[in-house]
């Protein structure tokens, strides 16, 4: 009997292979969102990264679905090595309602993950997903700005252009106090 990570299985991290056939049967039923959710802690790293593309993608759609699995999310943070797997993490942080001690784990994690990393793609992610909840929680909107402005310095055009965006997004938040 074929699983749904057979479907996921591959041999190129740059494909998502049948993870948006994966999304649409989350959708019709939601029992698999938990199956696919745990593939993200599979030994597979192709399967790990199509998984956290559908569960990130299902996450878009319907936040409870993520918010269920915050805790698990957040008490494995740190196993999160696969650039694939952690910018998709990194957006789900965005979607997730923190308690404040929550929060500081999060954005500790998504810091170091923003210094650290050498995937464009996990620290555009990261940007993000600060911004996101520093327009929720306006102390925080001043260091992650500063962050982020940090971070456009010397960073590659997707990070200078994300920035931007995320600045104008600031800026109207701003203005429209």
């Amino acid at each position: 009997m074929l699983t749904v990570y057979d479907l996921l299985k591959g041999n190129d991290l740059r494909s998502i292979g049948k993870a948006n056939e994966v999304v649409q049967l989350i959708t019709s039923d939601p029992v698999l969102f938990d199956e696919v959710f745990n593939g993200i802690f599979h030994e597979d790293k192709v399967v790990r990264a199509r998984c956290a593309d559908a569960i990130e993608k299902v996450a878009v759609r319907d936040p409870s679905m993520i918010q269920k699995k915050k805790t698990v999310i957040l008490k494995n943070l740190h196993k999160f090595q696969q650039k694939e797997v952690m910018w998709h993490i990194a957006l789900m942080i965005g979607y997730l309602k923190l308690t404040p001690k929550e929060l500081i784990k999060a954005f500790d994690v998504l810091y170091k993950w923003l210094n650290t990393s050498d995937s464009i793609i996990v620290k555009v992610a990261c940007m993000q997903s600060l911004a996101t909840h520093a327009m929720k929680n306006k102390k925080l909107l001043k260091s992650v700005r500063d962050e982020i402005e940090k971070q456009m310095i010397n960073g590659a055009p997707a990070i200078k252009a994300r920035g931007r965006h995320l600045l104008a997004d600031f800026d109207k938040l701003k203005s429209s106090n």
